[in-house]
């Protein structure tokens, strides 16, 4: 998996929160576990445990932050146009301005989702080191009757400004086991990516890898279907296509149940990858999802590894 298409796949997944909005209070400079990003936040907001970000339940917003190497910007710039978002499932995209330094990047858009469409708010900026991306999610029907307004949300992205130092990340969960897997870093601060050499970027471009997603669900709601949620997040792997499901089963994973699912896809190469998933069902809802990949032939010795991994999973309070 190349770390472009490993970035989109945890930036796009994920549910979405969509609670009612009321009024804004006093703002305050906040900044993210894990993150440089600090951004001006009324009160109310406390930063989310499950991703990089914050969230106001009583105001119904979440902002989600990606950091990424500065010259990911000119990337994003191709990204964030009403096209490429319509590919992801984000309509009625349109460009905007922000009071705010130039250069930044400002997409709106809309998403469907389980609790009705999602208003999106998209802004990019840099300095010379990273690139931020933040996303706010908003409940249309919150935004149609007026308890959110699309100026206060413009507020709060304008005022986003990149610290000189991280802030300490916050950890969700641990891996009791990782076999020939080495830790490769961080993605959205609660993501964790493996490889066998410990590095996200391969020693060759193009490399055909082995790689180990861990992630957390967006929020807490639990699963309507997760049997059906599984397969969806399975077969929306971007960069690959000709998806086979060879095995799917229920299994058990420290005492809480999970979604095992094993197949086989190609790469954009035409390469064949096998692919292993398992989506785990905390009683308090959401989901823990345990992605890896690895090329075809080097599946007999490393699908067990990934087995192991996976039993190994612990959250952390």
């Amino acid at each position: 998996m190349r770390p472009a298409k490993a970035i989109a796949s945890v930036a796009f997944l994920g549910g979405l929160l969509c609670l009612p909005m009321t009024g804004t209070a006093l703002a305050r400079m906040q900044q993210a576990p894990a993150s440089r990003v600090v951004i001006d936040l009324p009160d109310g907001y406390k930063a989310a445990r499950l991703f990089t970000g914050f969230l106001n339940e009583a105001a119904g917003v979440s902002l989600v932050i990606l950091e990424m190497p500065s010259v990911a910007y000119e990337q994003l710039a191709s990204g964030l146009t009403p096209d490429a978002l319509a590919a992801k499932g984000i309509l009625k995209a349109a460009a905007g301005k922000l009071d705010r330094p130039e250069p930044y990047l400002f997409m709106r858009g809309e998403q469907a989702s389980a609790q009705g469409p999602v208003a999106k708010f998209f802004v990019a900026f840099k300095n010379k080191r990273i690139t931020a991306l933040i996303t706010a999610n908003v409940q249309k029907a919150s935004l149609d009757d007026g308890r959110v307004k699309v100026a206060d949300i413009e507020k709060i992205l304008a005022s986003a400004a990149i610290a000189a130092v991280a802030s300490p990340a916050r950890e969700v969960y641990r891996l009791d086991y990782l076999g020939p897997f080495l830790p490769a870093g961080k993605i959205l601060g609660t993501t964790g990516a493996y490889t066998l050499d410990g590095k996200f970027e391969p020693a060759k471009r193009g490399d055909r890898r082995a790689l180990l997603l861990v992630s957390p669900s967006l929020d807490l709601r639990a699963l309507t279907d997760p049997d059906a949620q599984a397969e969806a997040l399975f077969l929306g792997l971007p960069g690959l296509k000709d998806f086979k499901i060879v095995d799917r089963q229920r299994i058990t994973v420290a005492s809480m149940p999970a979604i095992e699912i094993v197949g086989t896809a190609s790469d954009g190469d035409g390469g064949s990858v096998s692919l292993y998933q398992v989506l785990v069902l905390p009683p308090q809802g959401g989901y823990y999802r345990l992605l890896g990949q690895i090329p075809s032939d080097a599946a007999d010795k490393l699908m067990p590894e990934l087995k192991k991994i996976a039993q190994s999973f612990r959250t952390v309070e």
